[in-house]
């Protein structure tokens, strides 16, 4: 049942929505409000990423690293994924800094743990290396780049909510929000069908034992042997419709069916526990995500941003702005096209 957690990534970056201009030149791969980013940063960052084997794995689940061609040529999707990185951090840490917000001990490490988490592989899948042994394997440089705008964003997210990423701040705020900044100890069966969830809850109101049923009915197959049990989390490392539930729910009491993808989930909560400064800070910027997103929309609508055209162009997708890769002919129409087709970018 661990895909019910909302994992924290690096790769989940903030949707920027910023307006394309500028003036190009042969050394910038990108410029953000006149702040450059050069090609040869990001010929250094798409090298730190494609040089580390677990890295490169985990990369190669969502979308080529390697493009047409020899010598170490990348997919123009894998460039822009990269260069979307460099801009996003450029962005994000310019208004850290206007907003003057610091980085604390306590920001750097829950940053780095929301990144080991993320880099963890699919239970099963063929990435079997932890996401802490995947971090460990990038370059200082990556792992700098991954950790700074990972801790920007919570930075922005504790902004808003008018709490410092501090020990003293993050105790208070887990003291006014108790539902969202303790430990649940969570239990969760998961059915294919809401009649099958309403059935679930009915039975365990009237006296069926929670785990019995687990076991027997849950499609989880994670779960469903140990009668459903999950462990002691904190609502904030759930998936969003998932969080509410188990910051409010009463204990030993089954919740109403709640959808998750195509499926129905009935949660149950056994026992809540104190957490550590750690724990709700994490659940103090999890609560925030959707508002910081669109705090970055707001500021992107006002930068200026130009992309050099050789790694694609910003354009409008899914009510977001983000790098489409440049297009060309199909490779089966080019005579050469390991001769042709240049480093970044891949036509097949």
């Amino acid at each position: 049942m661990k895909k019910l957690l909302a994992l924290f990534g690096p790769l989940v970056v903030l949707a920027l929505a910023l307006s394309g201009c500028g003036v190009s030149t042969s050394s910038s791969a990108a410029s953000v409000n006149g702040s450059t980013i050069p090609i040869s940063e990001l010929n250094q960052t798409i090298k730190d990423a494609s040089q580390s084997a677990p890295f490169r794995c985990l990369l190669s689940q969502q979308a080529g690293v390697q493009g047409a061609g020899v010598h170490a040529t990348y997919s123009s999707h894998f460039v822009a994924q990269q260069l979307s990185l460099l801009v996003a951090r450029t962005e994000i840490n310019a208004e850290v800094h206007q907003l003057h917000l610091v980085t604390t001990a306590l920001a750097t490490q829950l940053s780095q743990s929301q990144i080991t988490s993320g880099l963890n592989g699919q239970a099963g899948g063929s990435c079997t290396a932890t996401g802490a042994q995947v971090f460990a394997s990038l370059s200082s440089s990556y792992r700098s780049l991954l950790t700074v705008l990972q801790v920007d964003q919570n930075l922005l997210s504790a902004y808003l909510v008018g709490v410092p990423l501090t020990n003293a701040g993050v105790t208070a705020y887990s003291r006014a929000h108790p539902e969202i900044a303790q430990l649940a100890c969570v239990s969760a069966i998961l059915v294919a069908k809401r009649s099958q969830a309403v059935t679930v809850a009915t039975k365990i109101k009237s006296g069926a034992n929670f785990a019995a049923l687990a076991k027997t009915v849950s499609i989880d197959t994670q779960s469903a042997a140990s009668g459903g049990a999950l462990g002691c989390v904190y609502p904030g490392e759930f998936a969003s419709g998932l969080a509410k539930a188990v910051g409010s729910i009463a204990l030993n009491t089954p919740s109403a069916p709640i959808a998750f993808g195509s499926n129905f989930v009935v949660l149950e909560v056994t026992q809540r526990q104190s957490g550590t400064a750690a724990g709700a800070a994490l659940a103090l910027v999890s609560s925030r995500t959707a508002a910081e997103a669109a705090f970055v929309n707001r500021l992107g609508a006002k930068i200026q941003v130009w992309v050099n055209s050789q790694y694609g162009r910003w354009i409008l997708a899914s009510g977001q702005y983000q790098i489409a890769p440049p297009s060309g002919p199909l490779n089966a129409q080019i005579l050469n096209p390991l001769a042709v087709t240049p480093i970044g970018d891949t036509y097949n």
